[in-house]
């Protein structure tokens, strides 16, 4: 992934979200305590936050850091792997549940 690449997740990201709470830009500016002009500037991938301020719009959109960065992609993949672990954890069960039957209730 190239810087450009993630600066245009980050600000992807910032502005989903952001808008997924209902929140304008000056909103997002005044619970991260940073001006509003710079909230804009890092959507438009023009700058690129401090981890300090990182930490705070994270913190405004009550999401981990690591979010802002997550990809589509990844996204997918990490949607597999938890169908993947449900799927495993009934079929455990339901094996468990036939050894309970077998033994007990027969």
């Amino acid at each position: 992934m190239t810087g450009e690449e993630v600066r245009s997740t980050l600000a992807r990201n910032i502005k989903k979200l952001r808008t997924q709470k209902g929140y304008s830009q000056a909103l997002l500016a005044e619970k991260a305590d940073i001006s509003l002009p710079f909230i804009s500037s890092i959507e438009q991938s023009i700058k690129w936050p401090y981890p300090d301020t990182l930490a705070k719009i994270a913190s405004a959109l009550e999401v981990e850091i690591s979010y802002l960065f997550t990809t589509e992609e990844s996204e997918n993949q990490n949607r597999e792997f938890s169908i993947t672990m449900i799927k495993n954890l009934v079929e455990y069960q339901k094996k468990a549940l036939n050894e309970f039957g077998e033994t007990y209730l027969t």
